[in-house]
């Protein structure tokens, strides 16, 4: 006997049936007109690439832990792409001089990280990113920060539900090197310990903490940046301030955004949060982290943040960008946890499919030539290929909601002729093939959906 192999995906993988991925594409569609609508144009790019340009502005632990690595000849490692931007850099590279500034572009890759599979995440899930490059201002962040909050809207959530929690990374930096004194080479550290706080149980947290510093300023102003949720709050907590702190570039940048923020009016869906720092290398000014904020579901939806250099991987040009990356599955949790995906979604919508059924088979050349006129204007079409007992062809008609029906036989292929059912009234009539497609437009017009 021979072997059967298991039905199963690999773990961490997915099947999508069509009524799953209906439900995520109508996900990705609903975004995607969001996109356009502050217009974002979209772009594919390989899953493929060198590990090199990864591992050059990625953090370690997503290259050499989370990655899956393809070494198919030796000396040269390629990876499943893990994110992204890295990609989104290489492409705005190789045509930079061609492409207008501001470039806003948008994609829906798909990526594998090599982590233990937990709900709403999976070693190969779909992505949605948007980003800017080339707008230095903060407009650029405010832009993307409208686009979050409308996506958001878009699907019927509040700002009880979700909130963007924001920080800047050139602010941490001043707070390291003007507050806290951090000795050069240690903040790379700090910003892998404050990225695992919303990962680690509270005693975890402290743990990992004192693990990893001995300085007890340096402890104690992580648990600091770790707590506050607002700016005033977090500089209330440290004395002696340097006056040349309030002149730097995150300060000063951090500020202006708050005011950004309060003249969109978007200031109840967004928050400060000084723990936010995101786990990328690239990153290098303001950061955010999308919640799910309801009582019994706090989790990070997805984030993304503003990077200045990552371009300079592949030229001297210094183009800055900001974006986001959202896992398709993640968000979808969070749209079903708040009953934000309508039932119908998953079911396909047969109301504008002609069905054709036929008395026997003599007439299947009649009822292909039918499906070709009616498939010419545009109309899904199903020829039932049984071919006999139209009743039962009837009820697969009406068990799939289809709304009109051909029916043919032997007469009806002599005369050029066809009998046309309204399944939602159950009128029939024969009329010639002529007649058919504007009847067809006049049924659907005044009994679809």
């Amino acid at each position: 006997m021979s072997k059967k192999f298991s039905t199963k995906p690999l773990r961490g993988m997915k099947d999508y049936y069509p009524p799953d991925l209906r439900e995520i594409n109508w996900i990705i569609d609903t975004i995607r007109d969001v996109a356009e609508l502050y217009s974002y144009e979209e772009f594919e790019s390989p899953r493929l690439e060198p590990i090199e340009i990864f591992a050059a502005k990625s953090s370690d632990e997503l290259v050499n832990e989370q990655s899956f690595i393809v070494e198919k000849k030796k000396g040269e490692k390629l990876i499943l792409i893990p994110e992204l931007t890295p990609s989104l850099a290489r492409m705005i590279t190789a045509k930079s001089q061609e492409l207008k500034k501001p470039i806003r572009w948008f994609s829906v890759p798909t990526c594998y990280r090599y982590e233990r599979p937990q709900k709403g995440r999976k070693r190969e899930f779909k992505q949605i990113n948007m980003d800017i490059l080339g707008e230095n201002g903060l407009y650029a962040e405010l832009e993307i920060f409208n686009a979050v909050v409308d996506i958001f809207l878009e699907f019927g959530a509040t700002s009880d539900q979700f909130q963007i929690f924001y920080n800047n990374r050139r602010f941490i930096d001043s707070v390291f090197e003007l507050i806290l004194k951090v000795p050069k080479g240690k903040s790379k550290l700090i910003y892998k310990v404050l990225d695992k706080f919303d990962k680690l149980e509270e005693s975890e947290f402290e743990r990992f903490v004192l693990d990893s510093f001995q300085d007890e300023t340096i402890v104690q102003g992580i648990f600091k940046l770790k707590e506050s949720t607002s700016l005033e709050d977090l500089l209330n907590k440290f004395e002696d301030i340097p006056e040349e702190f309030y002149n730097s570039r995150g300060y000063v940048e951090l500020v202006n955004f708050n005011l950004l923020l309060s003249e969109a009016n978007i200031t109840e869906y967004c928050t400060f949060s000084s723990s936010v720092v995101r786990g990328l290398d690239y990153y290098t000014g303001i950061v955010f982290e999308v919640l799910d904020t309801g009582k019994d579901n706090i989790r990070s939806i997805f984030g993304g943040g503003r990077y200045d250099d990552l371009l300079s991987l592949f030229s001297d040009e210094k183009i800055s960008g900001i974006g986001f990356g959202m896992g398709v599955l993640m968000f979808s949790l969070f749209l079903k946890t708040y009953n934000l995906i309508p039932e119908e979604i998953k079911e396909k919508d047969y109301t504008d499919t002609i069905y054709i059924a036929s008395i026997n088979d003599n007439v299947s050349n009649y009822a292909l030539k039918l499906a070709k006129m009616v498939r010419d204007e545009d109309f899904p079409c199903i020829i039932d290929y049984r071919f006999k007992n139209l009743k039962n062809q009837l009820k697969k008609a009406n068990e799939l909601g289809v709304l009109i029906v051909l029916i043919i036989g032997p007469k009806e292929a002599e005369n050029d002729k066809v009998s046309i059912k309204n399944m939602k009234t159950e009128e029939q009539s024969t009329i010639d093939i002529g007649d058919l497609i504007d009847k067809i437009y006049n049924i659907i017009e005044e009994y679809g959906s």
